[in-house]
């Protein structure tokens, strides 16, 4: 018995020593998903790369910062997680490469990292993100929300003034965890071994070929089987989320402020326009619950009239507009700007390679000053 267990000692051992010299595992493994998909707009074959967040990268090093380098982070919706698109060619991506020739003649380096969400309003966004930035450790924060906003509160929400503060966060990484990870290249193997096996699965579902093709197309015809809704009345002090929303930027500006990061605010982008053409419309996703969920999940929606979208979205921004000014925040929104057509737009809010280049380059002379002013 006891020579078995030197034996594993030494084992151990080895590998150790052999990991540390020869092939180190990350602390924290990257996750590749390779898609297939024929969609107009995007390119075919797409990669993924994630951490165990959902945050993805470019040019990021890890570890300690480089000197003369700006760090940003940027959280929004599903424009933002880009899922049929390399992180190259999302919004923030072709931000990234904007910004990188803009800074170059003063010595600076850009690391971008982003983070988007599905159906998730701002609190819940923010409560997530807050792990993030404490982790992350971002120069520059760039928020791009409003959409999902306005169309994620059921026709009977009330607003809740508590909501944000008392949204959980995510459970704090454990300090012996960390530790262990820190030293020890069996505990690194072994993280690295479960990320390759989440990964492996998760490319037998979502890798074969047309899956989110077919994916969108059947949400689509559940969608067009949804009732017309011309609209859901909001008034303040009951059932309108704008209050909400605010106490969502306000929880961004407070954690920006805590980790000493500079935060640019952006309104999201939409094809919902009061005047859209047949084929347009048939692209949208959009539905709104009518009351709120029955216990065994079902719930009655409609499709909004894509006018009242587009009215509500305005609204949002005037007063992301309004909070920006009184915050001395950098603000653009991105929803009269980025011209609505199919071209531009996949759907509601998902950017097209097109629409993302767009998004991108009107961002980038308005996130170049922040940048440049963090990089001094």
């Amino acid at each position: 018995m006891r020579n078995s267990l030197l034996a594993l000692v030494v084992l151990f051992v080895l590998f150790e020593i052999i990991c540390w010299i020869f092939i180190r595992f990350p602390v924290e493994p990257l996750r590749t998903l390779d898609l297939n998909n024929e969609i107009p707009g995007f390119k075919k074959n797409v990669r993924l790369i994630f951490d165990k967040d959902q945050v993805r990268y470019l040019d990021w090093t890890g570890g300690e910062k480089p000197a003369g380098t700006v760090r940003i982070l940027c959280v929004g919706g599903w424009a933002t997680l880009g899922m049929l698109q390399t992180a190259e060619d999302t919004w923030w991506g072709q931000l990234h490469s904007r910004l990188k020739e803009r800074v170059k003649p003063e010595g600076l380096k850009i690391e971008t990292a982003a983070r988007g969400f599905e159906r998730v309003g701002i609190t819940g966004i923010a409560a997530a993100t807050a792990p993030l930035i404490e982790r992350l450790k971002p120069d520059v924060i760039i928020l791009n929300t409003g959409y999902d906003d306005v169309i994620i509160h059921s026709a009977v929400y009330v607003y809740d003034k508590a909501k944000a503060a008392q949204m959980p966060a995510p459970a704090r990484p454990s300090a012996v965890k960390a530790f262990v990870l820190k030293i020890s290249q069996s505990a690194r193997f072994r993280r690295w071994w479960t990320a390759d096996t989440e990964v492996k699965k998760m490319q037998n579902e979502l890798g074969r070929k047309d899956v989110y093709k077919k994916f969108f197309d059947e949400k689509r015809e559940m969608v067009r089987s949804l009732p017309r809704h011309e609209g859901i009345p909001r008034r303040a002090g009951t059932n309108d989320p704008l209050p909400e929303y605010l106490d969502g930027l306000t929880a961004f500006k407070d954690m920006a402020a805590a980790n000493g990061a500079s935060l640019v605010l952006t309104g999201e982008a939409s094809l919902h326009d009061s005047v859209m053409n047949l084929t347009e419309e048939s692209t949208l996703l959009a539905y709104i619950a009518l009351r709120e969920p029955e216990p065994n999940g079902n719930v009655a929606a409609a499709r909004p009239n894509p006018k009242w979208v587009m009215n509500e979205m305005e609204r949002f921004a005037d007063a992301a507009a309004k909070f920006a000014a009184d915050n001395k925040l950098p603000w653009l929104d991105l929803n009269d700007k980025v011209e609505r057509s199919t071209d531009n737009f996949f759907s509601d809010v998902l950017l097209t390679d097109a629409g993302a280049a767009a998004a991108g380059e009107l961002l980038a002379p308005v996130v170049e000053p922040v940048v440049k002013a963090k990089g001094k």
